[in-house]
């Protein structure tokens, strides 16, 4: 025992690397299996032809390469991209080194990394919600949020947005206590979900600013500046060629799906007014929370922060269930507010919940095999409004209670 004691810094090094071969080799065999929608391949070819032939990532050739490249794989386009480079260009940063190996390994790679960032989403979720709970027990939910419906569909169509909703909240998380700078690159790297992390980029621009903190925004806006710079020298004129491919996907605004907008579905008659009604009062409800941010304590910019990040959930423009993982730290607060009011009915409470949930979005993907990237109205809601209840359920106790029953774990 005082052997492995002293060799814990080896023998742990080993077990994490040994974890992360294997999952890279059971992400190489699943798409065997499994072999529906991909958004790796053009992300991949856009940064193999950059870096062997200097061809610009919005080029048309990068689309017929990519089309080819399914073909060969079996492979479908997914909804947005359709086979196009639509990221920011200097997204393609992230890309480069898996543009050396081989397309299976590559995409086995990205898998495992989508992976990876949808668990320590979750895990920095608890963290950010300043819950305390038992490890095991933040092990197990992690893995059940990440390895259930629609987390298992996100990693097998080899996600990009996982990977940004980490950064944005380890960013969040980062601000919180106090570390700005940190928390400024960490917002700098999740610019791919712009504009939803633009607008918790300026929530803790805003807070740490009237605590005399100007670091986070210093290091937000010198490094905008240097990736834009740099990205013109580059890549010359590829703020119009990106325009010129979004238009020709999408040349009109057909695309945007809110679940506020499938919220309003429900009353066809008054459906238009009804959108625009749900997205002003949800903006509205936000700036409100804002107003008091300057004045605010840790608890209550705690508690204001998993409320935007909840609300920006319900304002993703294309209602994946990416973004349910923005909701999820607003529902870990219930729980633990539910633990702390009633122990262990608290827990079983808590569970019985987080297990009908799963076994929802379950049982409708079950009913439609739904392998897209845009989910179904259930799924799209479902979480951000229960999750919305239990915020504005534990809004005193969160913020205004005598003793403060949330304590950060600290790290």
């Amino acid at each position: 025992m005082l052997f492995l004691r002293k060799t814990a810094h080896y023998w742990i090094t080993l077990l994490i690397i040994a974890g992360m071969v294997g999952l890279v080799f059971l992400n190489l065999n699943l798409p065997e299996q499994f072999r529906h929608q991909d958004e790796f391949a053009p992300r991949w070819v856009a940064a193999k032809q950059w870096m062997n032939e200097g061809t610009s990532p919005y080029n048309r050739e990068v689309f017929q390469q990519t089309e080819a490249l399914w073909k060969v794989y079996g492979y479908n386009a997914d909804e947005f991209s359709q086979g196009r480079y639509l990221d920011i260009v200097w997204n393609l940063i992230l890309f480069l080194p898996l543009s050396f190996l081989p397309f299976p390994l590559a995409r086995a790679i990205w898998m495992t990394i989508t992976t990876l960032a949808l668990f320590f989403s979750i895990w920095f979720g608890f963290d950010l919600a300043g819950v305390r709970f038992h490890p095991i027990e933040k092990v197990l939910i992690a893995l059940l949020i990440t390895l259930t419906y629609p987390g298992f569909k996100l990693i097998l169509n080899a996600s990009i947005l996982p990977l940004y909703i980490f950064f944005m909240i380890l960013g969040s998380k980062k601000a919180l206590e106090g570390k700005s700078t940190a928390a400024g690159i960490y917002f700098l790297l999740s610019l791919g979900m712009f504009p939803l992390s633009l607008i918790m980029a300026v929530f803790f621009a805003v807070w740490l600013g009237s605590r005399k903190d100007n670091s986070f925004l210093s290091i937000y806006l010198a490094g905008l500046a240097f990736l834009l710079v740099t990205s013109l020298i580059l890549f010359p004129g590829w703020i119009a060629e990106w325009f010129a491919n979004l238009v020709q996907v999408h040349p009109n605004l057909s695309w945007v799906d809110t679940p506020l907008m499938r919220i309003a579905a429900f009353f066809p008659g008054a459906y238009r007014p009804l959108a625009i009604s749900l997205h002003v009062l949800t903006l509205f409800v936000m700036l409100v929370e804002w107003y008091s941010l300057p004045e605010s304590e840790e608890r209550q910019v705690r508690w204001k922060a998993l409320l935007t990040l909840n609300l920006m959930s319900l304002l993703n423009p294309s209602s994946s269930a990416v973004y349910h993982v923005l909701a999820w730290p607003g529902l870990f607060l219930l729980f633990n507010f539910l633990d702390e009011k009633w122990k262990i009915g608290g827990k079983i409470a808590s569970w019985t919940l987080l297990l009908i949930l799963l076994n929802r979005f379950w049982t409708d993907f079950q009913n439609t095999q739904n392998w897209s990237s845009i989910e179904s109205t259930i799924v799209s809601i479902l979480l951000p409004i229960i999750a919305l209840i239990g915020l504005e359920w534990t809004r005193w106790w969160a913020m205004n209670s005598p003793k403060p029953l949330i304590e950060e774990q600290k790290f």
